[in-house]
């Protein structure tokens, strides 16, 4: 999924359906911000959403630092782009980091404020999610900081302006690669070379080194992060849940209430799941029986039709076939599990979904709620990202046709 793609799918979630439809891009000049506001250009007018964006300059690099601010203010003028521009003299000097993160934080409050935007967007990617991981980590944070930071969150209170981060399922690289295709340059900050800052000595020291050992440790943080941030789908319920026990499933939660941590099953589906100093109740997953016609499952909605495929239609984009036999073995929707493995078409060996489902492009906030088709109590297949064997239909044969669509955003082609 490319950054176009990422911010219309990240726009077209349910927690923002309700929200006043204007949104701020926060422009440093950087590729990252750069990239957001290109990409925020071309995704926000199609769903309504109008695109603003501000500037904050620090006063730390001088020339530098005047130079970044007009090409920002030029890149908006050329975009037609509504830019609010803050400028500040902070010092450097102890707490540098924080004062800089608070005064920005002031910014958008007040950007958001007088343009009435419900939303500021920030170009954090997964190298920006692996260095707060492990900066997180290293200083103590427990649980709750090696979470990193959140795709969506309220910049001060619940009713207030939120913060988002489409892209913290996408490399540096491939923001840069796109931005290259479209001969747009952008801004290098020196200062991101300075290893007098902890997090610069994360970026140029800590992850390289871990790299060594894994290529994709950078990704692996940001996924980790990932599993540990709050269910998006909503699925808490208060403890007073359970009451209506048996005494079995009271057993397994009071042990993991005194343990303070893991998880318990309580039976029918339900489980107790506790993480630093939280307790959450997950009610069973919902499956839904596949049939011909239209169906809904969450936020998605599956078309399933019959029809005689061509050669060629059976390798269509944004499409599934199956052989008829699929219905009478069970198919059904449901949420993928963790750890599931697939068994791709065309290849040998299975492999773990969430692997497939990333290189499909499926961002890492997706990821944990993306639908599973099962047929015999097996998975197989992963709608709009990956196919796997069973049930092959054949051309010029009756045959079943799946298609998706999400939140009102086709996702017949991730990548």
């Amino acid at each position: 999924m490319g950054p176009v793609e990422t911010i219309e799918a990240f726009l077209a979630q349910p927690a923002l359906k309700r929200m006043p439809r204007r949104l701020l891009v926060a422009l440093s000049g950087g590729a990252d911000s750069v990239a957001l506001l290109r990409a925020s250009v071309l995704a926000g007018p199609k769903s309504g959403w109008r695109v603003e964006a501000l500037h904050c300059d620090h006063g730390l690099r001088g020339r530098d630092s005047r130079a970044d601010a007009a090409f920002v203010k030029a890149l908006c003028e050329r975009l037609k782009v509504p830019l609010k521009a803050f400028s500040a003299d902070l010092k450097a000097g102890a707490g540098l980091e924080e004062r800089a993160r608070n005064w920005r934080r002031a910014c958008y409050r007040r950007a958001a404020r007088d343009c009435g935007a419900a939303l500021v967007l920030l170009g954090h990617h997964v190298r920006d999610q692996a260095e707060t991981v492990l900066l997180n980590l290293v200083r103590g944070s427990g649980a709750a900081g090696a979470a990193g930071m959140t795709m969506l969150a309220p910049l001060d209170s619940a009713a207030g302006p939120r913060l988002g981060r489409p892209f913290l399922g996408l490399e540096p690289a491939q923001l840069k690669r796109w931005l290259r295709s479209l001969r747009q340059p952008w801004r290098e900050d020196a200062s991101n070379r300075d290893v007098d800052f902890a997090r610069n000595r994360i970026r140029l020291r800590v992850l390289p080194e871990l790299e060594t050992l894994n290529p994709k440790a950078a990704a692996h943080l940001a996924e980790f992060a990932a599993k540990l941030a709050p269910s998006k789908r909503g699925r808490e319920k208060d403890l007073a849940g359970l009451l209506r026990l048996d005494q079995g499933a009271r057993q397994r939660a009071a042990k993991a209430l005194a343990r303070g941590k893991g998880s318990a099953d309580l039976g029918q589906g339900w489980s107790l799941e506790l993480s630093s100093g939280r307790a959450r109740v997950l009610a069973p997953d919902a499956a839904l029986d596949l049939a011909v016609g239209s169906s809904v499952w969450g936020d998605w909605r599956f078309e399933l039709k019959l029809a005689v495929p061509s050669a060629r239609k059976l390798s269509e984009t944004g499409a599934f076939w199956f052989a008829p036999g699929l219905l009478k073995a069970g198919a059904r929707l449901r949420s993928l599990k963790a750890g599931e493995r697939l068994k791709p078409f065309g290849f040998g060996g299975r492999r773990k979904a969430a692997d497939l489902l990333r290189e499909a492009g499926v961002p890492a906030w997706d990821r944990e709620s993306w639908p599973a088709l099962e047929a015999e109590g097996r998975l197989l297949a992963l709608p709009a990202a990956r196919r796997g064997t069973g049930f092959e239909a054949e051309a010029g044969r009756k045959a079943l046709r799946l298609t998706w669509k999400y939140s009102g955003v086709d996702k017949t082609s991730l990548k």
